[in-house]
């Protein structure tokens, strides 16, 4: 966006393509950021994520290459029908459309009525100037095509025959191309919308208000979460909703204190539920202590009592992945690269795999191995923390094409079983979040894992792409390093997950009467 100040006052905003998506996503963080542009207030400090950071650097990485690969396809280089246009203006990317030997354009500056831009790639074609924008995601995303459909309008405004479709060269190789057409009414509707919120906002002259009923607020950005802590909002609590909120916020509940002190009805919620959620309010506002480090409350301990019993041969389950690791060819991406099992002895089993190829040999050794543990302990289970463990099973016997009927009896037959289901039946703690390493301070004691190293599932996808950085670079002691770290790291993982499954029996009530059917 686009905000200049001249004689004290601001000329009207020009959004650029990026502003498109706060236009569908948070009109609040959008206005947020025209405040700081005006210096009606600071920025918002940014939460680190190290992953969405090496997510962007993968993107750049990408673009590079598709832009290597188109210059390639026109048969080509830069000055012979192929124009690397980052030094040219709107007006001068118009010069070089206009020219006939003109192929194909990369980074091309566009500009239109109260609009912005720079587009990844032109490419000439018969039906006109085609825009394509490059994008690690996988699948088409609506932001990502109306960026497109923007910068092909903004074209064609300027007289630039364009093509009647815009493409999406998405992160697995394919292309994705879609009719301007059928994006043309819902980018009138956000660039309206839009421009819109940004006159009215830039014409009352003061910052954004928070909960100003007239902007739309997505509450997850950072912006919107700054907000939300500053307040206490009710928004802040565990299984509270976008429209779980906005019935509080209607009943006059603002905040995590109000909730937790709510005994009214609130209309729109059932009382069971606004019962959890008191409580569940309550138990955040709880300080910590050294004797009570995560308050908790056990609300079911039937559910807890349907565990199964414990057994010799039980194991304890975490997969470690790398969204980001890419193949031979583009539709070749994510990588399983450890199945870490933890015995109920303390035996730590890992199986490897940092190719295609191993990765297959470690499915067929953790199945191979857990069959044998099958055959000496029938009454073992696979214990794991959330649905990812069955469901990458399952995408790898058939990605593979391999043991998948044995993988499916197994997962049929109730072996593993989904401690976060459990915990979420019958136990509340006072976090926002229920990730086990949030659930940690309950049974963990002085094994609790510090700040130091691995710690996260984001901190793990970094240092695997470390580690294989220094594979490539030839530092096999720091390779090695980068691996056992990993290690030490999903081993923790495996034995929270068994400390888990203790301290749920542990609290465990009568389980429920059966009721017998009368006939």
């Amino acid at each position: 966006m686009d905000l200049p100040l001249a004689d004290g006052s601001p000329q009207p905003a020009v959004i650029t393509a990026g502003d498109l998506r706060y236009g569908r996503e948070c009109e609040y963080a959008l206005l947020v950021t025209a405040d700081v542009r005006l210096g009606l207030r600071e920025p918002v400090p940014a939460v680190l994520d190290p992953v969405r950071d090496r997510f962007g650097d993968l993107g750049r990485e990408y673009e590079r290459e598709v832009t290597d690969e188109l210059t390639e396809q026109v048969g080509g280089e830069a000055g012979d029908g192929v124009v690397d246009a980052r030094r040219l203006d709107a007006a001068g990317v118009l010069a070089i459309l206009d020219d006939p030997a003109t192929r194909l354009v990369h980074q091309a500056a566009v500009r239109g009525d109260r609009f912005s831009g720079r587009a990844d790639h032109l490419l000439r074609d018969d039906a006109g100037w085609v825009v394509a924008e490059t994008k690690l995601a996988r699948s088409p995303r609506p932001h990502a095509l109306l960026q497109a459909a923007a910068y092909a309008d903004a074209l064609a405004g300027s007289g630039v025959r364009v093509a009647p479709f815009v493409r999406l060269i998405l992160g697995d190789g394919t292309h994705h191309d879609a009719p301007r057409e059928e994006l043309a009414e819902e980018l009138a509707e956000v660039r309206s919308r839009l421009l819109e919120v940004l006159d009215t906002h830039v014409a009352g002259g003061a910052p954004v208000a928070w909960g100003d009923p007239r902007w739309r607020a997505c509450l997850r950005c950072d912006a919107c979460r700054a907000e939300l802590a500053a307040r206490e909002d009710v928004g802040l609590v565990a299984g509270v909703r976008t429209a779980t909120r906005l019935a509080l916020l209607e009943a006059g509940v603002t905040t995590m204190t109000e909730l937790a002190g709510r005994t009214a009805p609130v209309e729109g919620i059932d009382d069971t539920a606004l019962t959890a959620l008191r409580s569940q309010a309550g138990l955040q506002l709880t300080e910590p202590t050294p004797e009570d480090p995560l308050p908790y409350e056990v609300h079911d301990p039937a559910a807890l009592a349907a565990l199964p019993p414990p057994s010799e041969g039980d194991v304890f389950f975490d997969f470690e992945g790398d969204p980001l690791w890419r193949g031979a060819t583009p539709t070749d991406q994510g990588l399983e690269y450890l199945f870490g099992s933890l015995t109920a002895t303390g035996e730590f089993v890992p199986f490897w795999a940092h190719d295609r190829e191993q990765e297959r040999a470690a499915l067929v050794g953790f199945v191979g191995w857990l069959r044998e543990r099958l055959e000496r302990w029938p009454d073992l289970h696979v214990f794991h923390y959330s649905p990812y463990e069955r469901t990458a099973l399952t995408r790898l016997a058939a990605r593979h094409g391999v043991l998948r009927d044995e993988v499916a009896q197994i997962l049929d037959s109730g072996v593993f079983v989904d401690l976060y289901a459990v915990v979420k039946a019958g136990v509340r703690v006072g976090s926002s979040s229920y990730s086990i390493k949030r659930l940690e301070p309950l049974y963990m004691g002085d094994e609790l894992r510090d700040a130091d190293g691995v710690t996260a599932g984001g901190d793990s996808i970094i240092e695997y792409q470390r580690y294989r950085e220094a594979v490539a670079a030839g530092d096999a002691t720091e390779a090695a390093a980068r691996l056992e770290d990993l290690r030490q790291y999903n081993e923790y993982d495996c034995r929270s997950t068994l400390r888990l499954r203790d301290w749920l029996l542990a609290h465990a009530g009568p389980p429920a009467p059966q009721v017998t059917a009368v006939p």
